[in-house]
């Protein structure tokens, strides 16, 4: 991704046990989302540009350079499906851009970590973008990558680019959208930016039995109270153990907890404490630079740890945004395409012109001699030409095969129409010299989604069929 106002923090690296389901989703909302592969036919022995879905080809590669709603033709970018990485040079920030950054939030969620959606530098809050996912994809989506604020904070801290995000940016970005969230996962960065362990007021643990049913805090301030307890002689043996216990699973941490020492107490509470903290609680202890301690342990740490959470089950409150309001649409005239018999939300103007266009094609009377594939070349070129607006490649394709049917013919003469409307008040003027020269620029932005939106009607077999009856 060129654009480096929106772009990913980190690398993509999705397992590849989930990327068929990842692959699966990036493919639909490019569908549902209008993102489009301009490549070009045949008709009437002329070549002409149309739209044809993102599909992958032999390789794996899923090429598109097009928004129906944006219309504005891009450079070509690519997905990739073996990888499920994202090469895009020119997204802009309109629709086309909108729809990016969509794929970019939903290879933050896959990823799971270690890869995050930043805005101008900075960690971008994205509830508003999953929201918009589910929308499109009717499902739940959730960010635990983000939720783990401890592995968020050492990321950022890591990284030259993005090193003064901040505990503060972290809180403001998290949104309960994001997944459950953990108070450990707070307690970590608050305590490393602060520099300071909390120590509760009650509820301290007296003894190791207590360490379960013990809050974060209480088992913390007896991590603290551990390591101090322990010989100056005995120091760099528990900065070893506390290294072989980072790089431990859970299993093999539970088997440490069994010793009847002090080390076993350290592994007891890394069933429950992160690591950042224990080592944090180390330092505090022996007066070590927390940073250069963790540095020269030289791991991230576990993260598979017993915890509670206090939100709501990730499954519950589920919402959504819808993708038309997004891409500052007041409603869905624009959507004809892709209407499925549900309720749409259109315009009183759009329920009009449909009614209009059902009314004219009874009346029209098709000539006794017609050229369908010049018409329909006629139609993409102006369409192309004045308006960005590429008819689909299944829509010309199905019009060239039924071309002699006479509802076929009358749909692109309704078509035609509107094309020439007003054409009549210029009679010394070509078509063509009219519609480029005045018409194109005196028509307002209804008039363009009218255009629009009979192509997409007539691009949709099931709706045609219910209201032109073909």
């Amino acid at each position: 991704m060129k654009d480096n106002m929106f772009c990913l923090a980190g690398k993509v690296s999705i397992p590849v046990e989930k990327r068929n389901e990842m692959n699966k989703y990036v493919l639909e909302i490019m569908d549902k989302c209008g993102i489009r592969k301009t490549v070009e036919m045949t008709v009437a022995g002329k070549k002409v540009t149309v739209a044809a879905p993102a599909r992958p080809n032999t390789d794996g590669i899923v090429l598109f350079d097009y928004s129906i709603f944006e219309k504005k033709k891009r450079k070509i970018s690519q997905y990739d499906l073996n990888t499920c990485e994202l090469y895009v040079e020119d997204p802009g920030y309109n629709e086309f851009g909108v729809v990016m950054n969509m794929i970019m939030v939903l290879q933050e969620a896959f990823t799971n970590g270690g890869c995050y959606f930043i805005k101008s530098g900075k960690l971008y809050d994205v509830e508003i973008y999953l929201l918009l996912i589910q929308g499109v994809l009717g499902e739940k989506v959730t960010l635990p990558g983000r939720i783990r604020m401890s592995e968020v904070y050492l990321f950022f801290r890591n990284s030259e680019e993005y090193k003064d995000i901040t505990y503060t940016d972290l809180l403001e970005d998290y949104s309960d959208k994001y997944g459950r969230l953990d108070i450990e996962q707070l307690l970590a960065v608050f305590e490393i930016e602060n520099k300071k362990i909390i120590i509760p007021e009650e509820g301290k643990i007296s003894c190791r039995n207590e360490i379960k049913s013990a809050n974060s805090c209480s088992r913390i301030e007896y991590a603290y109270r551990v390591f101090r307890g322990i010989k100056e002689t005995e120091k760099t043996a528990m900065k070893s153990f506390l290294a072989e216990l980072l790089n431990a699973d859970f299993a093999k941490r539970k088997e440490l907890s069994a010793r009847q020492d002090e080390k076993g107490i350290i592994a007891e509470l890394s069933l429950y404490v992160l690591p950042v903290r224990l080592v944090f609680a180390y330092t505090q202890d022996v007066d070590l630079d927390f940073w250069e301690t963790w540095d020269s342990l030289g791991t991230k740490g576990y993260s598979d740890i017993t915890w509670e959470a206090d939100s709501k089950d990730d499954e519950s409150d589920f919402q959504k945004f819808p993708f038309y309001k997004a891409i500052q649409r007041k409603n869905e005239d624009e959507f004809l395409e892709f209407w499925d018999g549900g309720n749409l939300l259109l315009s009183q103007n759009m329920k009009e012109c449909i009614r209009y266009w059902e009314e004219q094609m009874n009346d029209i009377c098709v000539p006794s001699v017609i050229s369908v594939e010049n018409l329909l070349t006629n139609i993409i070129t102006r369409l192309e030409r004045s308006y960005c607006r590429y008819v689909d490649e299944k829509f010309v394709a199905e019009f060239m095969e039924h071309g002699s049917e006479i509802n076929y013919q009358k749909a692109l003469i309704l078509i035609q129409r509107l094309l020439d409307k007003e054409q009549e008040y210029f009679p010394e003027l070509t078509g063509e010299q009219a519609e480029e020269w005045i018409i194109k620029d005196s028509r307002d932005n209804f008039d363009y989604i009218e255009i629009s939106a009979l192509v997409s009607l007539m691009t949709n077999k099931k709706q045609r069929n219910i209201i032109f009856g073909f």
